[in-house]
């Protein structure tokens, strides 16, 4: 282990002009403006028929994560989260050519990881959180040497407008399994945690790139509420990210079984849109505590099951309250697995047979529409 830890000490002081130039161009320019987008982390990758439909939408740029995408290693493309020691080639060919296919489609991207070293996506580790990330600083280093490993490979890629670090990342599990929410952690804590790591992969990447934006994620599954303990990084090509999924109960299928509405009351609460600002409110503060603008502020994900009672309603105040604060948004998620969030498909129940053909392990044709009043909401002009 010294012997990696001496490695990686080294690799980290060759300087950035012995890996080639990363391109010229300015990506932060894409971010000059308010932009909106979707997210996919399906298991195969997106094609070319979705980047049409997805244009001809007017989305402007998509968020893709491939921890779902099958690989001959035990992670594709770390090759195992336990022991990070390079990029699995045939999995980064099959990144390369779906962004070569992107780029022939004109739609910018953003890459996530929902995995990294120490921090295997649950959904890849037998439901179990993966905390081992915050707890060894072994695994933060070949965090760090994946993401150069990553940059390099990558930075030369027009179409490539942001490397997101961590998808929803959450140290306070460390401290308090039960806890997914804010208010019983030490925030201050967390976030000077969280801030390190950042450091440290930020650091890793603008060795070999120093032009790809870096988005990082609030700490609490990318909740809101921390952003009143974040510390910005000194890098001007950094934005700061969160998810927006509340009230939690109202838009998660398992919880909301047709008992709550939006409007209206969840649990003890009465949401609406005043209630949604509010509890956005701390990324308002922190843009005005540190001066930081708001085309560096992007809502990663937002969404909600599609069945859901006032749905539209809920959607359009969300996106009332992103252009009212010039924010980034990209929707979760566009023609992904599970049919729960596909709004093309309305709130109609699917037919029987598509589910008898679910258990068959085959393909059924499904009915998108863009005009029904769910995805209608999330990509109609919005009315301030």
């Amino acid at each position: 282990m010294r012997g990696y830890f001496l490695a990686f000490l080294l690799f980290a002081l060759v300087p950035a002009e012995l890996f080639g130039s990363p391109a010229t161009e300015n990506k932060m320019q894409f971010w000059a403006n308010s932009k909106m987008g979707a997210n996919s982390f399906r298991a195969e990758p997106i094609t070319r028929e979705d980047l049409i439909a997805a244009k001809g939408y007017g989305i402007e740029f998509l968020r893709l994560a491939f921890d779902k995408f099958p690989s001959n290693e035990r992670d594709f493309l770390i090759g195992d989260a336990d022991d990070y020691k390079c990029l699995c080639s045939a999995d980064l060919q099959r990144i390369k050519e779906m962004l070569r296919l992107c780029e022939e489609e004109n739609m910018p991207v953003i890459i996530t990881m929902l995995s990294l070293p120490g921090s295997r996506w649950a959904q890849n580790n037998g439901g179990t959180d993966d905390l081992r990330l915050w707890q060894n600083t072994a695994f933060q280093e070949q965090a760090a040497k994946f993401w150069t490993d990553l940059a390099v490979q990558l930075r030369d890629c027009p179409i490539l407008v942001g490397y997101n670090i961590l998808n929803e990342p959450h140290p306070e599990r460390v401290h308090d399994k039960r806890s997914t929410h804010v208010e019983s952690l030490n925030q201050k804590e967390m976030q000077k945690q969280l801030f390190v790591f950042n450091q440290l992969i930020i650091n890793a990447i603008r060795r070999v790139d120093e032009s790809t934006p870096i988005i990082i994620d609030s700490s609490a599954y990318a909740d809101p509420g921390p952003f009143g303990e974040l510390v910005p990084m000194d890098d001007g090509n950094v934005l700061y990210a969160f998810h927006m999924f509340e009230p939690y109960e109202y838009t998660n299928h398992k919880y909301n079984t047709g008992k709550y509405v939006y409007p209206g009351w969840v649990r003890r609460k009465y949401w609406d849109k005043k209630a949604l600002k509010i509890y956005m409110d701390p990324v308002r503060q922190f843009q005005k505590r540190h001066r930081i603008p708001s085309h560096r502020i992007l809502v990663e994900e937002f969404g909600g099951y599609r069945r859901q009672k006032g749905l539209p309603k809920y959607f359009k105040d969300l996106r009332s309250i992103f252009a009212e604060n010039g924010w980034h948004s990209a929707f979760y998620a566009f023609r992904d697995d599970w049919d729960g969030m596909d709004y093309e498909l309305g709130d109609q129940r699917l037919p029987w047979e598509y589910w008898k053909a679910e258990e068959c392990g085959e393909k059924y044709p499904l009915e998108r529409r863009g005009d029904t009043p769910q995805f209608s909401a999330l990509i109609e002009n919005v009315e301030l």
